[in-house]
C-alpha cells in the first residue's frame, strides 16, 4: 500500500502546464509566453520566456509553451511584442494542466479569466485587440488570472 501512495503523490507532482495561444496579427514582431517568479528556493526565483517571431497572416498562427512540473508559478503572461503597434485577433488560448483543460475563445472567457494591460485597447465584445504606445513605450501584455490557475490545480 505504501508504494501506491507514493506513486499518487509523484503523479501529482509531475503535472506539466501547456499553453496553446492561437491568434492572427497584421504586423511582424516577437511574441512571448512567460512564466514569472518561479521559486527555486527561499532566496531565488526564476523566469522562463518562450519567444517566437510572428508574421502577418490571414490564417491562424500558434505558439505552444510547455512548462515542466518544476517550473510552475501563478504568474503567466502573454506579451504581444514591443517593436510595433499592431492588431491581434485571439482565436483561442488552450491551457492544460495534467488532465484538466480550459479553452478560452470568447470575449466572455477573456473578461472572466484574463487581465489586459494599458497598452492594449480592446472591445469587450470581440476577440480583436489593438496594441498602442503610451509615452513612447510599447509593452502589451495579457495576464492569466490566479483564479484560473487555481481552478486547473484543484
Amino acid at each position: 500500500m505504501g508504494n501506491n501512495q507514493q506513486t499518487n503523490s509523484e503523479q501529482k507532482k509531475s503535472k506539466s502546464l501547456k499553453i496553446h495561444f492561437i491568434f492572427r496579427t497584421n504586423k511582424a514582431d516577437e511574441f512571448k509566453i512567460m512564466m514569472n517568479n518561479i521559486e527555486v528556493d527561499e532566496l531565488q526565483k526564476k523566469q522562463i520566456h518562450i519567444s517566437e517571431n510572428v508574421e502577418p497572416s490571414s490564417n491562424d498562427d500558434y505558439i505552444v509553451a510547455n512548462f515542466d512540473p518544476d517550473n510552475i508559478s501563478k504568474q503567466i503572461v502573454i506579451q504581444l511584442g514591443s517593436k510595433i503597434e499592431k492588431e491581434v485577433i485571439i482565436n483561442g488560448i488552450l491551457i492544460s494542466f495534467g488532465d484538466k483543460t480550459v479553452n478560452l475563445n470568447s470575449p466572455e472567457d477573456f473578461n472572466k479569466h484574463l487581465v489586459f494591460n494599458k497598452f492594449i485597447e480592446r472591445d469587450s465584445t470581440s476577440n480583436k485587440l489593438i496594441t498602442k504606445r503610451i509615452e513612447g513605450k510599447l509593452n502589451p501584455t495579457i495576464r492569466l488570472k490566479n483564479s484560473l490557475i487555481n481552478q486547473l490545480q484543484r
